[in-house]
């Protein structure tokens, strides 16, 4: 729902009105020109940009960055976009010129929710309502109410919240005629009352939407509409509907360029092939469904997909595939979890300390202007002469009263800078604590297998067992290095890889050969989310290399090069001089608990393998951490 931004405004002066009309008139042209030529409408906008700086109009000066914004986010340039938007709150704050601000608002919080930065966009659609309504914007008001419920829906899930904003912006979407508003709204309340498993209130509303966008022949939003519509059914098991949708949806599919409503239709296919007893069908699709998961809420989709994977397989009966995908899916479920609360947290702290520091200008700035007003009162009410006196007298008095309270303010902001310093030694020590519990509980968790491996003389299962404490003993070594060290946020990469290449040789090279084993990471630190799966791998590798690499030899080498490539890209080499893969086994990797895991681990890190053996046997690994 795209709206015209509200224009400069008029001035008084008769030229300075004709150059503000023509100002007027190039953003309005370059607004309605974007959608057909970005070319042309940048040219207008630096046009009208430049003759507001020249003639020192302060709003059309202020419109210029977020027209330029709106150029930037047609062209999908959202950091770019984000920035001239912010400028432009700024210059619209400060000017106290309202028309855009709202939309200023609405805009910034949809680029900060593409980004994952839950907290901060939600923070502005707040400030985009408080505006909006504030200034009687009504449109305005029925946009950042859709969006807030889109939130509660997506983020927060905070249906009856989302429900509540939805309520609101329907009342006033009727009350001003905002008919184009009601598809969406309508659309929102089907997913509510979805989630909240009210599948006939999701039905009514679904169909109102449905015969909404019908009229309005956007081929686009009914095919939303018709996906979760066929979600609906999905979760009520109508075979027979969900069929019907698809039929509908699928002839679709081809006129709209959004992968991320192509990957739900399929998806919704594959479920009803599921449904039907397909299993074949509907494990192709879920297997080639997961390359094509873009980077718009890539996780959501993601696990919504691996979700009905697993459930195929376990229906094919394929129970160890498929409880070796629910622990990946679990796992990074929980890692999404975390990073979200962890990152809304961090950015809820830095808003109250800011929060706490303008409260305490603003009581400074009240003290000072009670006592101006205090001293303008008495000059008001006194002789000249004597007035003069007494200002030099009460001027002085007020002086050192208002040092003394300043002095005093100042102790206090001292005593709570120190009060914080504490706790947040508190809570590290307290975070070290967890580190150290964890560590034990994973060794006692060892101790328990090296137990139940001695009741048992089966080669295989004794086999299982210890690479199960190995992988189990890296996880352990990493939350040991983190209550060890100084920094208890990031990972010592190098100190840790040799502790772990130095315990698992004690466990597997029991033919003592000489076998050299050389770490080079470059400094590299890793967050503790990205060590594990970097730990594992690494477990993986070196135990496979130390039980099959050497065979028939007496002496070998290992070698493991990490270094970090950009922000967040990492590069890890592993190699030994060891036989090699053969390829008869390198074509049946898939089959072995180990491999898959290796694969499993890289692919979390959305990263990349790949294997070559000429003088070294080398695994080459690329994968992503947190900045």
């Amino acid at each position: 729902m795209q709206k015209a931004p509200t224009a400069v405004s008029q001035g008084t002066v008769p030229t300075r009105r004709v150059d503000t009309a023509v100002i007027n008139d190039l953003y309005r042209d370059a607004f309605l020109s974007a959608e057909e030529n970005l070319k042309k409408s940048d040219a207008l906008i630096n046009k009208a940009w430049k003759m507001s700086i020249d003639i020192g109009d302060d709003r059309g000066i202020a419109d210029g960055y977020y027209y330029t914004g709106k150029v930037y986010l047609r062209k999908d340039a959202l950091d770019v976009a984000s920035r001239y938007f912010e400028k432009a709150v700024s210059l619209y704050t400060q000017g106290q010129f309202s028309d855009n601000l709202p939309d200023c608002y609405l805009q910034l919080g949809k680029i900060y929710i593409a980004e994952g930065r839950y907290y901060t966009g939600l923070q502005n659609f707040l400030n985009g309502l408080r505006v909006a309504t504030d200034n009687g914007r009504s449109t305005d008001q029925v946009e950042l109410s859709l969006q807030l419920a889109s939130y509660h829906n997506t983020v927060s899930k905070d249906y009856g919240e989302a429900i509540a904003m939805l309520n609101d912006a329907e009342k006033l979407a009727n009350a001003t005629d905002y008919t184009v508003a009601l598809g969406p709204i309508y659309l929102q309340y089907g997913i509510s009352y979805l989630e909240r498993r009210d599948y006939d209130r999701a039905q009514h509303y679904v169909a109102l939407a449905r015969r909404s966008f019908d009229r309005e022949s956007a081929t686009e939003q009914l095919l939303n509409v018709l996906l979760v519509e066929g979600d609906v059914y999905a979760a009520m098991r109508d075979k027979l509907r969900l069929a019907t949708v698809l039929d509908e949806a699928l002839p679709l599919i081809d006129s709209v360029g959004d992968e991320r409503m192509k990957t739900n239709c399929r998806l919704l296919y594959a479920t009803e092939l599921y449904f039907l007893e397909d299993y074949e069908g509907a494990l192709n699709i879920c297997e080639t469904l997961y390359p094509s998961v873009g980077q718009a809420d890539p996780q959501q989709v993601r696990s919504r997909i691996q979700s009905l994977h697993v459930k195929v397989l376990y229906a094919m009966g394929e129970a160890q595939r498929a409880d070796s995908l629910f622990e990946a899916y679990e796992y990074a479920k929980d890692s999404l979890y975390t990073a979200h609360y962890i990152g809304q947290g961090r950015e809820m702290s830095e808003s109250y300390r800011l929060d706490k520091f303008e409260r305490q200008i603003k009581e400074q700035e009240l003290m000072l202007s009670n006592t101006r007003y205090q001293r303008y009162g008495l000059i008001t009410g006194i002789g000249v002469l004597l007035t003069i006196l007494i200002v030099l007298y009460f001027l002085f008095r007020d002086k050192d009263k208002l040092a003394h309270r300043v002095a005093i303010k100042n102790t206090e902001i001292s005593v709570q800078n120190e009060v914080l310093k504490q706790a947040n030694k508190q809570n590290e020590l307290l975070l070290r604590e967890i580190h150290h519990r964890v560590k034990n509980n994973l060794q006692i968790i060892n101790s328990l297998l090296s137990l139940q491996s001695r009741k048992t003389s089966n080669p295989d299962v004794i086999a299982m067992m210890r690479e199960s404490s190995s992988r189990i003993h890296s996880i352990a070594l990493i939350h040991n290095k983190l209550y060890e060290q100084q920094s208890i946020n990031r990972l010592d990469i190098q100190d840790y890889i040799e502790q772990l290449g130095a315990h698992l040789l004690s466990i597997y090279n029991v033919d003592k050969k000489d076998i050299r084993f050389e770490v080079k990471a470059h400094e590299v630190l890793l967050d503790i989310d990205t060590a594990i799966p970097v730990g594992l791998i690494l477990t993986e590798l070196i135990t496979n290399s130390l039980k099959y690499a050497f065979a028939g030899r007496e002496q070998g080498e290992i070698q493991v090069d990490m270094r970090r490539e950009g922000e967040n890209n990492y590069e890890l080499v592993f190699k030994d001089n060891g036989i090699g893969i053969p390829e008869a086994k390198r074509q049946r990797t898939n089959e072995t608990l180990g491999f898959r895991l290796i694969h499993s681990l890289t692919s979390q890190l959305a990263g990349m393998i790949q294997y070559t053996f000429e003088e070294f046997s080398m695994y080459h690994i690329r994968f992503k951490g947190q900045a």
